[in-house]
Order: structure tokens, then C-alpha cells, then sequence
């Protein structure tokens, strides 16, 4: 019989398969596990065999036969649904036995199982904490699942219960004053940042001021003394983090000095933080409201104003009681715009940066731009507004058109001048070349007058043409300025004999008076000092019939290594009127009277007052009509020395001397012929070996290095066919590199080349301007041939 049970037993805890899940139809289940803590295999088996007959089929019994052993199992984490606790066992007797389960794991449904004999000791588990009680023998299937159906019930709701807490951060607890305990669920730790049931919630806890805890007392105290209290406030957690929550507590008497306090807390740190910066937010915006410059109201659809800051009261101009009078959209200048925004607002619920113009007070017009969206409450419809004040923007955009406009116009004029300069050098070099030429021969007298006049015309007209692009240049601000020493007295001494010539012809004198202190050697431009001094000499000369002509040069202070110099060019000409006296330095100005047309361009005064006050001088005039004009300037100069005059005329003899031991190879691609002849008459007069090559244009210049090695290439840029920035590309990027790497100088007769540099961009190392220097020419060459032979 016994066998047969024990049989039985086995087969129906067999019958429990290990996993957590089972399938229930198309469901699957969770198993409900049971801690059975008993030391006698047939009741435990008792148990299994009772259970296999109830209807729980989802639940599982695990069977740990001592107290250290259930402990050590609920230790490990696993949640079981109810225990099943025999208060006998070998470790453990008796009431003790639940007291050491519960003080460990007080949240657990603890079932005691107890003998007859104890049946008293099973209500007092009860009273101690128990869920409930069997008595061995005395409970069947039915009692067992009752009482395990609701300890998995109880368990799921608490479980429910703990799950909602958790989530909406809400905690209960339970305060007897008499005994001093306190109760309180797993979020109550949490709040204060404890693990859950780290500690207990001791008396000694809340009655220290410095833990967590002791927001308790605070709360009780209110409490008992108003017998509820309900309010917000902060803790400090166990990290030292504040938190702040919100609580409710009640308090019962249960007699003289004894109260029983129940309560709720709640962690509202987030809803805080979130009014805070809602505060803020709105503090922000009622900032940005008042202090934005931009004009920020809100209106009816109809258009009365509901609020505006200080900007919209600035912008319309009218005081706030009035503005609250009047109509938002009366100030749009456009009724069709008007329109158009209204219908847009309506229509699309938004507008963003529609350009407007507003009449304001007086009659301002200010271009704006709107944005707007529509408002809608229970109470109210209308829209807000934003307006961006842009009249300055529009203005300066005006501005900025307008200097576009001038930049356009100066670089088509300077384009202009630039095609002018071409047109008219390209001729003038070959007349000036060859004038230069025919001149170096024998002549008799008539045929070197007739070329001397035809030098001297063509020296004027170069100099008209200069004069223009001179100006050009200097109302860029693209001028450079060579300081090197030169002779002042040898320049102011040459400067008279050129002008003697024609003082004579007006049978008039020219005179130099010059300081006995004034240094002969100077560091400065000299060629522009020199064309600041010819441009005011030779306007005295012009204007001046009879008497004279007088150059005065005077120190106005030195040191030991500058001294500033002043120059004064006095004429007893016609004068100038006093109130032209202001305009006379501005460009293409020129003096009138009515018994003579005086020629010239109007330029050369003006190009005297850049070249001065580019170098830091000032220029000015005295005048009175039909007594003669004063012209005056000062410029600081260095002082120079004699040696280092000698230094560079020596440098520049050995910059124009040839270092190959072999005639030079030169390859001239040009498609002017007068400057072909030009340009090989000069260098064959200087270098008398030189082998010379003529191209006519960029592709026969090309032909001509495929055949043969050159050691440069003057190249004209404006040709036929294959122009000079073309063939040097070509030349740069296709050819063989000791072809590629040979010099190339830009010869040309575009007078603005050293100014945009263009040429550098094609690969040419220099420029040659026509008309040109012959000692110019040489000179590129020579440093370009010898640095190519290094």
C-alpha cells in the first residue's frame, strides 16, 4: 500500500514539467511556482499528491527539506507565488522558524503548515504576519488550492499594485507612534535612492536630521497636529540629489498619545523642473517681447490691437492709447497688399517674410517684412505678428546697387581706356621706334628738323595718352612707387633746360632758386617727382605770356635721415579765378579765356595732387587773375649718398649685360610689321650677333620652337589666328619642359597689364610695355636669358 503511494506521488509530480510556460490551447501560461519547505517526504509528497488533484494544474512545487536551504533558494532572486512553511525542522522550531523567513523576505505569502496539536501556534503565525495556516491531516485538495489560490492572487495583485506605484513614482506607508515602526512599500525606497529594503526604517533613522528619512518626522509631526496634511516639498536623497514630492498623510488616534499615520508620496521632481522651465520659458518670452527690437503684436482678424510691445509702438509712431484705438491693417501702404496678406493668413494659417511697406505716423514709409500666424482659443480668434524694420537693409542694398553700378562703370571704362591705349600705342611705337632709328643717322639739317618734329609730336601725344591712363591708374589706387637715390639738383637742373626751350619761344625766363642746403642725393621716385614737376612747370610755361617762370626749392625740416622738402612754381600768367581755385586739381579741368583756347587734356593737375598725397605730401595753389599763380607741394625724402647712386647706375650697366658666351637666340612673335622692324632694328643696334626669329602670330611661334631652341620669346598678346596668352599656355603645358621652361615676356601696347597681371596667369614671367624703353628691353632680357642659365 505504501509502495502504491509512493508510486502515485512520483507519477503525479512527474507530471509538472520543469519549464516556466505551458500550453494552454493556442495560450501559453505562466507556471505559478511553490516553495515547499518540509523535512517528512510523505507530507511533502502529501502535498504534490493534493495538488495533482486540485484544478491549479499551472503550478509547480519545489521541495527544500530545511529553513537554510529556502533561504538560500529565495536569495537567488526567484519569485514564487506562495510558501508552503512547516514550522518543525531541523534547523528551526517552531514560531522562531516564520519570524527568521519573514525578517528576510517580508514581502512572501507564507502558508504555515502545523499539526493538530498546534493548531493555536497557526493563528498566532496569522496575527504575526502569515497569509494563513493548514493543519496536517486535516486539509484536503480543495482547502490546499483555496488557500494557494489566493496567496497567487494576493501576490498578483500586490504585484500589480508595486508595477503602478513604480510607474506613476507613487509610494505608501503606515507609522505606529506607539511601537515606532514604520512600513513602507518598495517605492518609498526608491524615492529616497535606496535599493529596496536596503535598511529598515528605524526610529534612530528618522529622528537624525541629516538622513533622508527624517522628511518623515517633518510630515508626522503636521500630521498628528492637524490630523492631515497634504503639500509639496523637497528631500535629499542618499546621493545628496534633491527631489522634490508631493505628499498626503492622515493621522488616527487609537488613544491617548498614540496615533496611527497613513500616506501616500509621490515624486513630482519632473513636473517641477517642467514648471520651472515654464517660468522660464515664459520669463523669456515676456523678455524677448519687451526688449526685442522687432515689432511683436497680437490683433483681431479684424485688426484691433489686443497687445504690442515698445518696438510696434516705435515703428508706427503713435503713443499706446492711441494705437489701441486704431486698425492694425490701416497702416499697410498697399490695399492690394493688404489684401493679399489677409487672404494668405486665412487661407494657409501662416505667413512668413512678406515684404511690405507701412505708412507710420507722418507719413514714414518703412519697408518691413511680416510674419503671422492665426491664434484660435475657446475665446478668442486673431493672429500674432512679427515685424523686421528693413529700411536701412533697403537702403544699403540702394547703396550697394549703386556702387555696383560705379564699379561696373569704372571697369567698362577702364576696359576702355585699356582698348584706347592699344589702339593708339601699337602705331606710336613704331612711329617713336623708328623715329629713334632715322634719327641715330646721317641727316642734314631739314630731314632731322622734320624728324625731330615728328619725335617731339609723337612724345606729346604719348604723353596725352599716359596722362589718361596715369589718371586711370591713380583714382584706382593702383600706382606703385620705386624708391631708389637719384640727383635732385641734376633733375631740377634737366627739368629747366627741357622748359628753357620753350620760355624762349614766349620770350620769357625760367629760373631755378634753389636752397644751398638742400641735399644732392635723395632716395624717392624720381620719375614721378620729375612728372609732378613737369606737369606744374610746364602749365606755368603754358600760361604765362611774358615774365617769368620761377621754381623755388626750400627745406622745411631735416634730421639725420629724412628732410622735407617744399617746391613752389610761380608764374606771371593769367591766374585762375578764386572761385575755380577748389576745382582746379579735379580731372579733365581746364582753364578757359576768351581770347585763347589753351590745349591739353585738364589731367595733369590732377595727376600732380594724387602722385603727391600717394606719397604723403600735400599740394596746393594761390592765384589771383592777371597776376600769375603759385603752385606748391612738400614731400619727405630720404637722404641718399653718392655711393649708392653709383650702386645702382652699376647694377643697372650689369642688368643689361648678357652673360652667354654665344649669340643671343631671340624669337619675336608679333603681327605688327612697323613693330617687327621696330623692335629688330633696336636689338640688332645693341646686340650686333643676335639671332633673331620673326613669328607673325602665336601658332608660327609655336611652329617655329618645334624646330628650334631659343633662349627667350617676346610675345605680343593681341594677334591673329593664336593670340600671346594662347600660344604661352600652349607653349607652358604641352610642350617639352626645356622648351616649356624657357623665359617669355609679355610685349605689349595694353597699358594695364602690370595692374591685373592677367599675363602671370598664362605662364609669362614679364611684360614689356610699348612704346618701349630700349634700355627696358635690355635690361628684362638680360635678367630673365642669364637666370635661365643657372
Amino acid at each position: 500500500m505504501e509502495d502504491k503511494f509512493l508510486k502515485e506521488a512520483n507519477n503525479t509530480a512527474s507530471n509538472y514539467p520543469s519549464d516556466k510556460l505551458t500550453m494552454q490551447g493556442d495560450i501559453y501560461e505562466q507556471f505559478n511556482k511553490i516553495l515547499l519547505i518540509e523535512d517528512n517526504p510523505g507530507d511533502a509528497r502529501l502535498v504534490e499528491l493534493l495538488l495533482g488533484e486540485s484544478d491549479l494544474l499551472n503550478c509547480k512545487i519545489i521541495n527544500k527539506t530545511t529553513l537554510t536551504q529556502g533561504l538560500e533558494l529565495l536569495a537567488e532572486g526567484d519569485n514564487f507565488a506562495a510558501i508552503l512553511l512547516d514550522l518543525s525542522l531541523p534547523d528551526s522550531r517552531g514560531f522562531e522558524t516564520l519570524q527568521k523567513l519573514l525578517g528576510r523576505f517580508p514581502d512572501n505569502n507564507v502558508i504555515v503548515l502545523t499539526g493538530l496539536s498546534d493548531k493555536s501556534m497557526g493563528v498566532k503565525a496569522v496575527k504575526a504576519g502569515a497569509q494563513d495556516y493548514l493543519i496536517k491531516g486535516a486539509f484536503d485538495a480543495d482547502s490546499l488550492a483555496k488557500a494557494l489560490r489566493y496567496s497567487i492572487e494576493r501576490s498578483s495583485v500586490l504585484k500589480r499594485l508595486e508595477d503602478s506605484q513604480r510607474i506613476a513614482h507613487i509610494g505608501n506607508w503606515e507609522y505606529n507612534s506607539n511601537t515606532k515602526e514604520l512600513s513602507a512599500s518598495d517605492e518609498i525606497y526608491r524615492i529616497f535612492g535606496f535599493p529596496v529594503r536596503e535598511i529598515i526604517i528605524s526610529p534612530d533613522l528618522i529622528e537624525n536630521p541629516i538622513h533622508p528619512f527624517s522628511a518623515f518626522k517633518e510630515i508626522h509631526d503636521e500630521a498628528i497636529k492637524e490630523k492631515w496634511v497634504k503639500k509639496d516639498m523637497q528631500i535629499r536623497q542618499k546621493n545628496g540629489e534633491t527631489r522634490f514630492i508631493s505628499v498626503e498623510c492622515r493621522g488616527i488616534r487609537k488613544g491617548p498619545g498614540s496615533f496611527i499615520l497613513t500616506g501616500i508620496m509621490q515624486d513630482i521632481t519632473e513636473r517641477k523642473l517642467a514648471e520651472k522651465e515654464l517660468i522660464k520659458s515664459q520669463d523669456r518670452y515676456q523678455d524677448i517681447f519687451t526688449k526685442s527690437k522687432d515689432a511683436i503684436y497680437i490683433c483681431t482678424l479684424d485688426g484691433k490691437f489686443v497687445d504690442f510691445n515698445q518696438a510696434t509702438v516705435r515703428l508706427f509712431g503713435h503713443m499706446e492709447e492711441e494705437l489701441k484705438k486704431m486698425d492694425a491693417h490701416q497702416f499697410f501702404q498697399s490695399l492690394e497688399v493688404r489684401k493679399q496678406f489677409l487672404e494668405q493668413l486665412n487661407a494657409k494659417k501662416a505667413i512668413s517674410d512678406l515684404e511690405v511697406i507701412f505708412n507710420c505716423n507722418g507719413d514714414v514709409k518703412r519697408y518691413c517684412l511680416i510674419s503671422a500666424g492665426i491664434l484660435e482659443t475657446d475665446d478668442f480668434t486673431g493672429y500674432n505678428c512679427v515685424v523686421r524694420d528693413i529700411t536701412e537693409r533697403k537702403q544699403a542694398e540702394e547703396l550697394i546697387k549703386a556702387r555696383d553700378l560705379a564699379r561696373e562703370s569704372a571697369s567698362m571704362k577702364e576696359q576702355f581706356i585699356a582698348s584706347i591705349s592699344h589702339e593708339m600705342r601699337t602705331p606710336m611705337n613704331a612711329i617713336l621706334g623708328m623715329s629713334n632709328l632715322v634719327i641715330k643717322t646721317d641727316l642734314d639739317t631739314e630731314q632731322f628738323n622734320y624728324i625731330s618734329s615728328i619725335k617731339k609730336s609723337s612724345e606729346i601725344l604719348l604723353g596725352i595718352v599716359n596722362d589718361i591712363l596715369e589718371i586711370s591708374t591713380l583714382q584706382n589706387g593702383k600706382v606703385e612707387f620705386e624708391y631708389k637715390t637719384f640727383d635732385i639738383h641734376e633733375l631740377l637742373t634737366n627739368l629747366i633746360n627741357i622748359m628753357q626751350y620753350k620760355a624762349t619761344e614766349k620770350e620769357m625766363f625760367i629760373e631755378l632758386v634753389m636752397e644751398p642746403a638742400i641735399p644732392r642725393f635723395v632716395k624717392g621716385d624720381q620719375l614721378r617727382i620729375n612728372q609732378i614737376l613737369y606737369n606744374l612747370v610746364g602749365n606755368a610755361v603754358k600760361f604765362t605770356d611774358n615774365g617769368f617762370v620761377k621754381v623755388f626749392v626750400k627745406i622745411l625740416s631735416e634730421n639725420n635721415n629724412t628732410v622735407q622738402i617744399k617746391f613752389e612754381v610761380q608764374d606771371t600768367g593769367i591766374g585762375i579765378p578764386k572761385e575755380k581755385l577748389e576745382a582746379i586739381f579735379e580731372t579733365f579741368t581746364r582753364v578757359r579765356s576768351k581770347d585763347r583756347i589753351y590745349e591739353g587734356t585738364g589731367l595733369g593737375l590732377s595727376i600732380a595732387k594724387n602722385l603727391v598725397e600717394q606719397q604723403g605730401g600735400k599740394i596746393g595753389v594761390d592765384s589771383k587773375v592777371g597776376y600769375g599763380s603759385t603752385f606748391f607741394f612738400d614731400l619727405v625724402l630720404e637722404k641718399g649718398s653718392e655711393e649708392e647712386l653709383k650702386s645702382d647706375e652699376k647694377q643697372l650697366e650689369e642688368d643689361i649685360e648678357l652673360k652667354l658666351n654665344r649669340p643671343l637666340q631671340l624669337l619675336l612673335v608679333e603681327d605688327h610689321k612697323m613693330n617687327q622692324l621696330v623692335a629688330r632694328k633696336t636689338l640688332e643696334r645693341h646686340w650686333t650677333d643676335i639671332d633673331l626669329t620673326i613669328a607673325n602670330h602665336g601658332k608660327e611661334g609655336i611652329e617655329q620652337l618645334e624646330k628650334r631652341k631659343f633662349d627667350i620669346v617676346l610675345m605680343d598678346i593681341q594677334m591673329p589666328i593664336m593670340d600671346g596668352y594662347e600660344a604661352t599656355k600652349y607653349i607652358r603645358e604641352q610642350m617639352p619642359p626645356e622648351i616649356a621652361n624657357m623665359p617669355i615676356l609679355a610685349m605689349t601696347a595694353h597699358a594695364h597689364i602690370s595692374k591685373d597681371e592677367k599675363f602671370k596667369e598664362y605662364g609669362m614671367d614679364d611684360f614689356v610695355l610699348k612704346p618701349f624703353e630700349p634700355k627696358q628691353l635690355f635690361a628684362k632680357i638680360a635678367k630673365y636669358v642669364n637666370k635661365n642659365l643657372k
